[in-house]
């Protein structure tokens, strides 16, 4: 999967500019958990710096959950898929952080697909909190009676085992095909683009409702439109840099060059960051937004 490849060829890439490490460390990489990035000042501030991001994604996440689980007053189907969405990025940072960042996928077999089933999980838990929003504003009555925290939660395990089946079907793909470059490309264009013209449509059509609505100001729209602005933006530049990513891996395998292995180990370090803030802010900001 795509997933394996770039982070087998960013690691071959990436020793190719330091100049690699010693006989000793190289027979050793795959016995003991290391340090991906450790070889130079910018790659030990990199290192650190999204560590830490990630570490408050941990932290935020896991906060906004045990929040929304012990507080009753908490217990509604907008909280219920905050916190939803706050379970699958709190296992999509911790095992992302760890596979970028460090050797693992080296040591545990399975961790390329926890990570890419715990982060496609999180992108329609993303999709989900739009729904919610979607029907409590536009559809209140029908929403009282049906929308229940209950009912998404159900809705919550059905992605997670739709996750869990996509990955396994896209990895048969791989597997089964001699070239799957063009496949990977299409899969990291086609869920982004799905996922984001969701949220989209969805927002839009549940502004377009409270503009005909005399109970709600135009802070609390305005206060909306930059909650979806800051998350879709994240997200989109998260998922850019992936496509960039990737499209410098093919281009490198027909025309390799010094200066497009620079250019690809930079936009590798863009991509790992973005994703680290991509599932570490959704708490922040959607908790917080219902205070503003």
């Amino acid at each position: 999967m795509y997933y394996n490849r770039t982070i087998s060829v960013t690691e071959n890439m990436n020793d190719s500019i330091t100049e690699g490490l010693g006989d000793n460390s190289k027979s050793s990489e795959g016995l003991t958990l290391q340090l991906r990035f450790h070889r130079t000042t910018f790659e030990i501030a990199f290192t650190c710096v999204t560590f830490t991001v990630a570490f408050f994604g941990f932290v935020g996440n896991l906060v906004t959950i045990g929040k929304i689980v012990r507080d009753s007053k908490y217990h509604t189907p907008t909280f219920a898929a905050i916190g939803l969405l706050a379970f699958a990025d709190f296992l999509s940072v911790t095992f992302s952080s760890f596979s970028w960042l460090t050797n693992i996928w080296m040591l545990w077999s399975y961790g390329v697909e926890i990570t890419l089933i715990s982060m496609f999980s999180s992108y329609i838990h993303v999709c989900l909190m739009s729904a919610v929003r979607y029907l409590i504003t536009v559809h209140p009555l029908q929403s009282r009676q049906h929308l229940t925290v209950t009912a998404v939660c159900l809705c919550s395990l059905t992605m997670w085992i739709f996750s869990g089946i996509t990955v396994t079907f896209i990895r048969q793909i791989q597997l089964n095909i001699d070239d799957s470059s063009i496949v990977d490309l299409l899969v990291i264009i086609f869920i982004p683009l799905t996922v984001c013209s969701i949220i989209i449509t969805l927002h839009v059509k549940k502004i377009r409702t409270l503009r005909s609505s005399m109970s709600v100001t135009d802070q609390a729209q305005r206060r909306m439109n930059i909650v979806v602005t800051v998350i879709t933006s994240i997200f989109v530049l998260f998922n850019l840099s992936l496509i960039v990513n990737y499209t410098l891996f093919l281009i490198y395998d027909y025309a390799p060059s010094q200066c497009l292995v620079c250019q690809k180990i930079y936009f590798y370090y863009f991509y790992v960051f973005m994703g680290c803030v991509n599932v570490s802010c959704n708490p922040y900001i959607l908790f917080l937004s219902q205070f503003i």
